[in-house]
This record gives structure tokens, C-alpha cells and sequence, in this order.
């Protein structure tokens, strides 16, 4: 095996920041993509406790009154 030089170190070195700057890329839009599908979720989640406390106080109304 014959020993690398600086040049050869230095070429490797550049494809892998090239190679790991395209991963973060694709990394940071998938992690994008997550958050927006957990605030959609937490919306959802945040509605149907809304819904249900609104159903209770409703109930509670309509038996303290019968």
C-alpha cells in the first residue's frame, strides 16, 4: 500500500464535506418535514381535548338542570 500525501488527504477530505454537506441537506428536510407533522398532530390532539371538555361542560349543564 503506498502512503497518501497531503494532496490525497486534503482531495478525500473535500468529497467528504461535499458527501456530508448533501446528507444534512436531505437530514435538515426530512427534520423539516417532522415538525411540521407534529404541530399538525398537536393541532389534532389539542382540538379533540377542546371537543371533549366542551362535551363534559355540556353534559354537566344539561344534569344540573334536569
Amino acid at each position: 500500500m503506498s502512503r497518501k500525501t497531503a494532496n490525497d488527504v486534503a482531495n478525500d477530505l473535500l468529497k467528504h464535506e461535499i458527501q456530508c454537506s448533501e446528507r444534512w441537506k436531505t437530514a435538515f428536510n426530512h427534520f423539516e418535514k417532522l415538525d411540521d407533522d407534529i404541530s399538525n398532530l398537536n393541532n389534532w390532539i389539542k382540538g379533540g381535548l377542546t371537543m371533549i371538555v366542551i362535551s363534559m361542560f355540556g353534559i354537566l349543564i344539561t344534569n344540573l338542570f334536569l
